[in-house]
């Protein structure tokens, strides 16, 4: 809709997760400091919310700066929800019992795959309609609305989170150096090589389908909804099927697999 040109959406797909990341190592020096969590979590779930506002406006207000401006507020976004991350994994590790986390995780990954397939569908059918609106972008600021919506009343429910103090000795962490030449990260090193090839791979293509879908395949935006729902739909159909097969015979054999099969797709 901004008309923004392949380079720039390449960078909101690469710079907003890499702010993002280096905004987890913020907010452990700031965990480090505070010795509380839930403030950090409850700060950056509002920032996140109130950053979705100005991600619709401002490129409404100078449309000639509109892309730089959508980077800038989606940059922002992602920041503020990384901001939260360490310190909702911590809590959340001591809040959920240890023989329950698996059932517990499993349950809420079922949860947000519904959600976002149910939010996904529903966003393709507004923007739809909002193709034969006067202004079509009001469609996009009906959807970053009730996003915000939904951003700040998940801060009431997290308010509600207990503040758990730690228990027992922490242990000061490895530095970055120290730990890649630590003995016992060489597996988690020989996995990062993997997982990070696997993501530079992904996004040498990634950020452009949505170029190729709207652009050239003219896809309109309830097929492109439906296109993104329908990994969410797999998912939420195979994922019980994938933690059996998993646990039968092994989670390292699942990667194997899936990772030879994977680059089949795009071709």
């Amino acid at each position: 809709l901004l008309q923004s040109s392949p380079f720039q959406i390449g960078l909101l797909s690469a710079l907003p997760p890499i702010v993002g990341t280096w905004s987890q190592l913020v907010s452990v020096k700031i965990l480090d400091r505070l010795k509380v969590r839930k403030p950090l979590i409850l700060a950056g779930a509002l920032g996140q919310g109130l950053a979705l506002l100005p991600l619709f406006i401002l490129p409404l207000l100078f449309p000639s700066y509109g892309a730089w401006l959508l980077l800038g507020a989606a940059t922002g976004y992602f920041a503020m929800g990384h901001l939260t991350v360490p310190a909702w994994n911590s809590v959340i590790t001591e809040t959920v019992n240890a023989d329950e986390r698996g059932a517990y995780f499993a349950r809420r990954a079922k949860i947000i795959a519904v959600s976002s397939f149910a939010a996904l569908s529903a966003t393709g059918l507004i923007l739809h309609a909002s193709e034969s609106w006067r202004n079509p972008a009001w469609g996009f600021g009906i959807i970053f609305l009730v996003a915000a919506c939904a951003r700040l009343i998940s801060v009431r429910y997290l308010s509600q989170l207990p503040e758990i103090t730690p228990t027992g000795q922490i242990q000061p962490s490895l530095g970055l150096r120290e730990f890649f030449r630590h003995d016992r990260s060489l597996m988690f090193r020989r996995f990062l090589l993997f997982s990070g090839s696997f993501h530079v791979a992904a996004m040498i293509a990634g950020p452009f389908f949505v170029i190729y879908l709207l652009r050239d395949l003219h896809l309109t935006y309830l097929q492109y909804g439906t296109w993104l729902a329908a990994p969410i739909l797999g998912q939420l159909i195979s994922l019980k099927e994938w933690g059996r097969i998993g646990d039968t015979f092994g989670n390292k054999k699942v990667l194997v697999v899936t990772g030879l099969v994977i680059p089949i797709l795009p071709v």
